[in-house]
């Protein structure tokens, strides 16, 4: 169980790297990665409140993994739609302001999996003060939130490629949310 949802939130990572590189303008995936970068390190007196224990045992509860499968899908339909406009966009159509307005809704489901990766690592380096892995994780999540972005846009130059990729990403993401609820 701990390591599907090891893996469903590193694809959720990056499938938040894939969105920024689609994001329109040249800041706003650094915009974004900053407040990723607060978001890790204001949650992290909550994270300390919580143990692996009380993260398993929700877990384990099937009301809250059918919870989980709403946010996922509903994450799932607001990239289906932002993958429509950027494909409207790359084809000259016009868009209307419903489609315009889901370029600039960042990924859901980043916030998340990023306290969930955080209360990880908490319990994971035993004896290491939880404020230095709270700001190294912070930086990670700053170079691997901002740089990744660019990188990846720098890497695959196309829009059309770079939006495939995303739904794939969140196609392969849907299919283990399933399997996670099946289990």
């Amino acid at each position: 169980m701990e390591s599907i949802l090891l893996i469903l939130s590193l694809l959720c990572l990056l499938t938040g790297i894939f969105r920024n590189s689609l994001a329109p303008g040249k800041y706003y995936p650094a915009l974004f990665a900053v407040v990723c970068t607060l978001f890790v390190l204001l949650a992290g007196r909550y994270a300390v409140q919580i143990n692996k224990l009380s993260v398993s045992r929700a877990f384990a509860d099937t009301g809250v993994r059918q919870n989980l499968q709403v946010l996922v899908t509903l994450h799932l339909l607001f990239t289906l739609g932002f993958a429509a406009s950027k494909m409207q966009k790359a084809f000259g159509l016009k868009r209307n302001l419903f489609y315009r307005a889901l370029e600039y809704i960042p990924a859901l489901l980043v916030f998340p999996s990023l306290f969930y990766l955080h209360v990880v690592l908490l319990y994971s380096f035993p004896g290491v003060s939880f404020a230095y892995v709270g700001i190294a994780f912070a930086g990670f999540t700053l170079l691997c939130l901002g740089g990744g972005a660019y990188l990846f846009r720098a890497a695959v130059p196309e829009t059309e490629l770079r939006t495939e990729l995303l739904l794939l990403v969140e196609l392969l993401l849907f299919v283990l949310m399933l399997c996670l609820n099946l289990a």
